[in-house]
């Protein structure tokens, strides 16, 4: 009778059969969060393009057309030319490479190459809180199936007594209440089977909009959660398998490589109130048309390469640099209390994680011997019943016994299956 209890409901022939594996696999790839997380990890990969670019000089190359009237002065004779329309062209080309900056854009390249690795671990994070959910959802719908599966094959069953009850009652071994009784019953197990029926709705919805997938995909999630894993024992996290995990956590991995970050944008700000060095090199000429030089030969007269370099002290600067390393500092002691609250956090969910485990296995232990008792029970009134030697109400209350311990069992199995599952995921 137990192997009828976990049954599942059969799909609809058009619909197709969905294994967790597969939701798991679909959700990963089409889920907006986990898509939006890329793109942010795309973001900070192209910072960090940014940064490594920005150690190559700059070069850029200038023309200039000018047309003067009025009162202007020739640049090669270093006279005023009043009253005259003159015109001039020039063209330059220059490069300007920094050559210490305080190591501020060494540091800032460090923090971006972080910022990397804290979006990208915040990604993995949020694969593995996906796959939980949609595990969750997965069987949540597995339960849903079940229950529905048990309440349509109970609804049959209370018909087929009800209509016994009728004969018995036309052969006057059962009064007259006693159908009215069992007609109550069966409008009972038919909102309880109208309410199963919602469920398996309302728990596939939301497994689906976990998996983002359209709503006319068919769809039907029917296989079993694995082999028959009911009967493993927990077996709880030894304290080598925990440290293990703790170094592998993409959480904590996130929290450690944020402080790094922190640290790093802290050392750039640093770099603020240090001077910096920078060379540039530049070659230009120009033409004027207040000179009767040919063009060519001004161009190749008037050449003017330049070479020079540049320190810049930093005196004031209205306490922008202080107050930025202020924050800067600020802010990596507040990442570091969260690295560290975060790894209580994590510590905690393992050690839970196995008690909840071991308790679900208690609670599954015990409602199984509850329904094998309430069973037992149901069968006996039943064989009394149909003999006149036990009363209508006798047999609903035996039977509405059996329901609740079906539904105390099946949630116990499936959460207890649900709590190894996360348990594994401790694991390394």
């Amino acid at each position: 009778m137990i192997l009828l209890f976990c049954a599942l409901a059969c799909p609809l022939p058009a619909q197709e059969i969905w294994p967790l594996e597969r939701c798991i696999s679909y959700a990963l790839a089409h889920n907006l969060d986990i898509r939006e997380k890329q793109v942010e990890v795309a973001v900070r990969q192209t910072e960090l393009t940014q940064q490594r670019l920005a150690w190559l000089p700059t070069l850029a190359v200038g023309l200039e057309q000018n047309w003067n009237w009025g009162r202007s002065v020739d640049m090669q004779e270093l006279v005023i030319i009043r009253n005259a329309l003159t015109r001039a062209t020039g063209a330059s080309v220059g490069a300007s490479v920094p050559l210490f900056d305080g190591l501020s854009r060494y540091h800032q390249q460090t923090a971006a190459k972080k910022a990397v690795e804290v979006a990208t671990l915040e990604a993995d994070d949020l694969r593995t809180s996906l796959e939980t959910d949609v595990t969750r959802a997965y069987l949540e719908l597995m339960l849903a199936k079940q229950i529905h599966a048990y309440s349509r094959e109970s609804h049959a069953t209370i018909v087929q007594q009800r209509d016994r009850t009728a004969q018995l009652v036309e052969a006057g071994s059962q009064p007259k209440s006693a159908l009215n009784e069992m007609e109550a019953q069966v409008a009972a197990e038919k909102a309880a089977l109208v309410s199963a029926e919602c469920r398996v709705r309302s728990a596939t919805l939301s497994l689906t909009r976990l998996m983002n997938l359209p709503g006319d995909t068919p769809f039907s999630a029917g296989e079993q959660f694995g082999p028959d894993t009911v009967a493993i024992r927990v077996t709880l996290l030894s304290d080598a398998q925990t440290e293990a995990w703790l170094q592998c956590d993409p959480r904590l991995r996130g929290a450690e490589a944020r402080i790094a970050q922190l640290r790093a944008e802290e050392r750039a700000a640093k770099g603020r109130f240090l001077p910096t060095l920078s060379a540039s090199a530049s070659y230009g000429t120009f033409y004027s048309s207040t000179n009767e030089t040919p063009f060519r030969t001004q161009l190749d007269e008037n050449r003017n390469p330049s070479v020079g370099l540049r320190l810049n002290i930093p005196i004031f600067d209205g306490w922008q640099a202080a107050t930025q390393l202020k924050k800067s500092r600020l802010a990596l002691e507040m990442a570091r209390l969260t690295a560290e609250k975060m790894q209580t956090q994590v510590i905690e969910e393992i050690r839970s994680a196995g008690i909840e485990a071991e308790n679900c296995l208690q609670r599954y232990l015990s409602s199984e011997e509850t329904l094998q008792a309430m069973q037992s029970l149901l069968e006996i009134t039943e064989a009394k019943y149909n003999l006149g030697a036990a009363t209508a109400l006798d047999y609903i209350v035996a039977r509405n016994n059996r329901l609740k311990a079906v539904s105390d069992y099946l949630q116990a199995k499936w959460q207890y299956l649900f709590q190894l599952r996360l348990l594994e995921r401790y694991r390394p």
